[in-house]
């Protein structure tokens, strides 16, 4: 069996966030951690489907890897079906599997499913239970378990089942798929899934549902970043690399990964589960807990880490980051804040493209893009996004998304006048 792994997506709705693939995670880039899974489950033949925007990092990122090659996808407006086909140009076996960076699931799956597709079927699709709405492809069987239809993004309430289409789809006669694929047409942004259809009704294909009731998590919204970090940190094993130096008054407590080369200073505190990675300081009076810190970063004196995802070169100076999400090469100037709890103690809502949508939860704070700038005692209402290289100036509050690369400054008038007064200090004694 070969695989196809599709990772040719702009991450649109995580913007101002990079490419999904290249976020580190306890160590290792996303993609990193997709393609350890698949070899971990044996299946060491591998083709990677990247875009123009991500092409070179994949391939930097995975070149440590044997037998993984990385091919692109030149139209990326054609969708899932044609990072399929141009994954399809690289492939021989006639057994495939077509995943998704988009899912992060239980290790386990991939072998029991390779198992599954040894039946009487022509392939396995992955179909995980949900108990709320989604936004996605509902999966239609009949009795044996066999698809009969996949259904796009149903009104909610007209679910033909609980059963959410997974990009995990086992094909054991990937050519006859392909064949369909290549016929297939529509108007929307669902080629892959009609010719999904055509090939189980008129190709009389018996794709068997595989029934998935361990954990799922898309990454498709920013918060997601957050649930990712959280899935680490709870797997990870506690360990301080010999080479960390940490302060007789520093305080280490829970799960905690500490990596080489990582200063604690007096009377810091890190609160498991938390991750530090390499070259990172965590300064005196400095608090980090239930979070993930890059390489090389910055917690400066008085600052507060919650909750959040810091990537790397994230620099901090007396500042609040609570349940927020801030990419590389970032700066905060001393006092600035996020907010991350509305005053009705509501579920945070995000503005994705031009709909606002609700992240399930009350407690969120900023989404912050690579390269921006914090001037001090900047305010950062409760789910705002800030640009790639963006600059925000003293005393702003952020109230609305900013752009990438826009230069924020607060306009202000000073009344100055002639000093009346004199300061005496002779009550000081007292």
């Amino acid at each position: 069996m070969q695989v196809i792994l599709l990772a040719a997506g702009r991450s649109s709705r995580l913007a101002p966030l990079s490419d999904k693939n290249t976020l580190q995670f306890a160590g290792k880039t996303l993609i990193e951690h997709q393609v350890g899974a698949l070899k971990t489950a044996k299946l060491r033949d591998i083709v990677v489907v990247g875009g123009a925007h991500n092409l070179a990092d994949l391939k930097r990122i995975l070149k440590q890897y044997n037998n993984v090659a990385v091919v692109e996808q030149k139209k990326l407006e054609d969708g899932m079906a044609g990072g399929v086909l141009a994954g399809a140009a690289h492939v021989k076996h006639p057994q495939i599997l077509v995943m998704s960076t988009n899912d992060i699931f239980e290790p386990w799956l991939v072998e029991k499913t390779i198992a599954a597709a040894k039946g009487e079927n022509q392939g396995i699709i992955v179909g995980s239970k949900v108990e709320s709405y989604f936004p996605g492809g509902y999966l239609e069987f009949d009795k044996k378990s066999y698809i009969t239809n996949v259904v796009e993004k149903p009104a909610p309430g007209k679910e033909p089942s609980k059963y959410v289409n997974l990009v995990f789809h086992i094909y054991n006669d990937f050519p006859k798929f392909v064949a369909h694929l290549k016929k297939a047409k529509s108007k929307k942004d669902d080629v892959y899934e009609v010719a999904l259809v055509d090939y189980i009704k008129k190709g009389k294909a018996k794709l068997e549902l595989f029934k998935y009731h361990g954990a799922w998590q898309p990454v498709k919204y920013p918060w997601h970043v957050l649930r990712v970090m959280e899935k680490f940190l709870n797997q990870q094993e506690k360990r301080i690399d010999r080479t960390a130096l940490i302060s007789k008054t520093a305080v280490i407590n829970g799960n905690v990964v500490i990596g080489p080369k990582v200063k604690i200073f007096d009377h810091a505190v890190v609160q498991g589960p938390a991750y530090i990675a390499e070259g990172s300081i965590v300064g005196s009076g400095a608090m980090v807990r239930q979070s993930m810190v890059g390489t090389n970063c910055v917690i400066g004196f008085g600052t507060e880490v919650t909750r959040s995802y810091l990537n790397n070169d994230v620099w901090t100076h007396s500042n609040y980051v609570g349940d927020s999400i801030v990419d590389s090469n970032v700066s905060f100037g001393a006092g600035t804040v996020t907010g991350n709890l509305r005053f009705d103690e509501g579920n945070v809502q995000v503005m994705i493209k031009k709909d606002k949508v609700d992240t399930g939860t009350p407690k969120f704070g900023a989404i912050i893009g690579r390269g921006a700038r914090f001037g001090v005692n900047c305010s950062i209402n409760p789910g705002r996004k800030v640009g790639c290289g963006t600059f925000v100036g003293a005393n702003v509050l952020v109230d609305e998304d900013i752009e990438d690369g826009k230069l924020v400054l607060l306009k202000q008038q000073l009344k100055v006048v002639s000093n009346q007064a004199k300061a005496d200090t002779k009550g000081r004694k007292k």
